[in-house]
C-alpha cells in the first residue's frame, strides 16, 4: 500500500498536529516531502510550477515566514501547489512568526481538497528536519515492503484533475517509485517521453542517450555509459491499437528485480493504455507549450519526435473567436486546417492551445502563397466561427520572439480590431503598432499632444467631421486608395479627391507623403483607439 496523508498524522513528529482543512484530501498518495518558503507566486507559476505540469504528489512545509502578513499570497502559493499536484501544507510556526491562520485559507483548502495542517501554535522549538526524517522514512519502509508498483502509480494519478492524468504524469510518478530515469520510446527509439531521477540530470540523459549506438536486448541490460554506476534496461511493450514501443529504466545503485521490472512494464502498459490514446497529440500540444514558454531542452527533444525543424519555424499564425464553444470548434477544424497546407512545402505545426487555433510554419515562398493561405483558412473556419480573426506574426527568429508576439497578441488583438473594425486578418505589424499607440495614450498629456498635433490643422478646419473622417478611413481602412475610401464612405470619388485635396492645403503637405505620413497615420490610429475608449 502507499502513504497517505492520513497515515502520516500518526508519525511522532505530527501527531500533535491538527488538519484545519481539506479533509477530503486524506486519503491521497504522498511520495515525498519539500520545504517552500518562497511564496511569490510568480515564481511558482514561471519556474516552479508551470502551468499543466505535474511535479508529485509531495507534502509541503511552511510558515509562510516572506509572507506572513500577506493573505492574498498565502492564498495564491495554496492555489498554486494544488493545480502542481501538491496533496497538502504543513503550517510551522503559527502564533511564533505567522500571526494566525486566515479563515480564507481554510476555505480554499476545502474547495480543493488541499490537506491543510498545521502544527502546535505557539511553540518556536518546533524543527522542520523532524516532520522531514519521521515522513521520509514512512515513506521508505512502505516501498521497500510494497511490492505493488502498478497499484501505486494508479492511485497517484487516480487521486489527480482530469488536466494532469497523462501518460508523462504517469511515468513522473513511476520515476519517483522505482528511483529511476524512465525513458518512453517509439519503435525506432525516439524519445516520446523523458522524465528523470533525480530531475537535474534531464539535460545529460537526454544527451547521453542521442549517442547511443545499440541498446540491450528485450528484457535485458547492460551498464550505462553515460550515468555513472548505473544500469539500463530495456522492455518492449504493446499497447492497445498493435503500437509498438520500447521503455528503458536508467538506475544507480542497487539493480532491479525481474518482479519490480514486470510491475514497472505493466503499470507503463496500463497507463498507456488509459491516458495514452491521444499521445501523438499530447505530444504536440506540449512542444508549443514548450516553444510559447521558450522551454529549449524540452522543446529541441519533442521536435526530435516529429522530425520537426524548429529552427525553421518562422512565423506563427494565431486565431481566436470569442464563441464560448471556440476551442471545441478548432479541434474539431483541424483535419479540414491541415488540408489547407497541402502542398506547402516548409515546416508545420497545428494545434489549439489556451483556446486559440496556433500554426507554426517556415515562411511562405511567395506573398502571393501568404495570401492564398490566409484566405483558405479563413475560408475554412469562418462557416464554423462567424467572429474568427487571424493574426499572421513572420519573421520570428527564436522562442523569445514567438513568446513576445504570441503575449502581445493576447494583450493588444482588442486594440487591434478597434483601430482597424473592418479587418478580420492581422498582422504582427498591426499588433505591435497597436500596442505603441496604446502607450502614447498612457504615456501622459505630453505625450498624447505630441502625437495629436500632426491632424490639429485638419480640425480646426470648419469641415472639420467630414475632413477628419475622410482622412481617417483614406488611411486606417482604405489603403490609401481613392476608390476603397470613396466605397466605405458611400460617397463619389471626386468627393475624396477634393476632400484629400483640402486636407492636402491644410497640412502644407500632400496627405500621402513620406514621412510625414508615418506620424499623420499614427495620429489617426491614436484618435480613434480614445475615441473609442470613451464609448465603452
Amino acid at each position: 500500500m502507499s502513504v497517505t496523508v492520513e497515515q502520516l498524522l500518526k508519525l511522532p513528529s505530527l501527531n500533535r498536529a491538527k488538519v484545519i482543512g481539506g479533509h477530503r484530501g486524506l486519503s491521497k498518495v504522498v511520495s515525498s516531502i519539500s520545504v517552500l518558503e518562497s511564496t511569490d507566486p510568480g515564481v511558482l507559476v514561471d519556474e516552479v510550477f508551470p502551468q499543466g505540469e505535474f511535479f508529485g504528489s509531495e507534502i509541503v512545509i511552511t510558515g509562510f515566514l516572506n509572507s506572513v502578513d500577506n493573505v492574498p499570497l498565502q492564498l495564491a502559493n495554496i492555489r498554486r501547489l494544488a493545480e502542481g499536484g501538491e496533496v497538502g501544507l504543513i503550517l510551522f510556526y503559527v502564533g511564533v512568526y505567522l500571526p494566525r491562520i486566515d479563515p480564507q485559507l481554510i476555505a480554499l483548502a476545502d474547495q480543493l481538497d488541499f490537506v491543510l495542517i498545521a502544527m502546535p501554535e505557539g511553540e518556536s522549538t518546533l524543527r522542520y528536519s523532524e516532520v522531514i526524517n519521521d515522513v521520509m522514512n514512512c515513506i521508505y519502509r512502505d516501498r521497500t515492503q510494497s511490492s505493488s508498483v502498478v497499484l501505486d502509480v494508479l492511485a497517484g494519478i487516480s487521486a489527480l484533475p482530469k488536466h494532469l492524468q497523462t501518460v508523462n504524469t504517469a511515468l513522473k510518478i513511476l520515476s519517483d517509485r522505482v528511483s529511476a530515469s524512465v525513458l518512453l520510446c517509439d519503435s525506432s527509439f525516439h524519445v516520446l517521453n523523458l522524465v528523470t531521477w533525480p530531475r537535474g540530470i534531464e539535460g545529460d540523459v537526454s544527451a547521453g542517450f542521442r549517442t547511443m549506438q545499440s541498446y540491450p536486448p528485450p528484457g535485458g541490460s547492460e551498464a550505462c555509459p553515460f550515468v555513472p554506476d548505473a544500469r539500463i534496461y530495456r522492455m518492449s511493450l504493446g499497447v492497445d491499437g498493435g503500437q509498438q514501443m520500447e521503455l528503458l529504466l536508467i538506475k544507480a545503485g542497487l539493480p532491479f528485480d525481474e518482479a519490480t521490472l514486470g510491475q514497472v512494464m505493466d503499470a507503463t502498459r496500463i497507463c498507456i493504455n488509459i491516458w495514452g490514446r491521444r499521445h501523438g497529440e499530447i505530444a504536440i500540444h506540449e512542444l508549443v507549450r514548450a516553444i510559447l514558454q521558450d522551454e529549449p531542452l524540452k522543446m529541441n527533444r519533442l521536435a526530435e519526435i516529429f522530425h520537426v525543424d524548429v529552427a525553421s519555424l518562422h512565423e506563427m499564425w494565431i486565431a481566436q473567436s470569442d464563441l464560448e464553444d471556440a476551442k471545441q470548434h478548432f479541434q474539431v477544424l483541424l483535419p479540414a486546417l491541415r488540408e489547407c497546407f497541402v502542398g506547402f512545402s516548409g515546416s508545420l505545426i497545428m494545434d489549439v492551445y489556451g483556446g486559440r487555433l496556433l500554426i507554426f510554419m517556415g515562411t511562405p515562398r511567395t506573398q502571393q502563397e501568404a495570401e492564398r493561405l490566409c484566405a483558405t483558412v479563413m475560408e475554412t473556419m469562418t462557416a464554423q466561427l462567424p467572429d474568427v480573426v487571424l493574426c499572421r506574426c513572420s519573421g520570428l527568429q527564436n522562442t523569445v520572439d514567438v513568446r513576445e508576439a504570441y503575449l502581445g497578441f493576447r494583450e493588444h488583438l482588442a486594440d487591434a480590431m478597434r483601430i482597424y473594425p473592418s479587418r478580420r486578418c492581422y498582422t504582427w505589424g498591426d499588433i505591435s503598432f497597436s500596442r505603441d499607440c496604446r502607450l502614447v495614450i498612457q504615456g501622459g498629456e505630453a505625450a498624447l499632444e505630441a502625437c495629436l498635433s500632426a491632424i490639429a490643422p485638419v480640425q480646426k478646419d470648419s469641415e472639420e467631421l467630414d475632413l477628419a473622417e475622410t482622412l481617417s478611413i483614406y488611411l486606417l481602412d482604405g489603403e490609401q486608395s481613392v476608390a476603397l475610401t470613396s466605397q466605405l464612405l458611400h460617397i463619389h470619388k471626386n468627393t475624396v479627391k477634393y476632400r484629400l485635396h483640402r486636407i492636402s492645403g491644410l497640412l502644407g503637405y500632400r496627405a500621402d507623403k513620406m514621412p510625414e505620413l508615418m506620424e499623420l497615420y499614427k495620429a489617426c490610429a491614436v484618435k480613434r483607439l480614445m475615441s473609442d475608449d470613451h464609448n465603452q
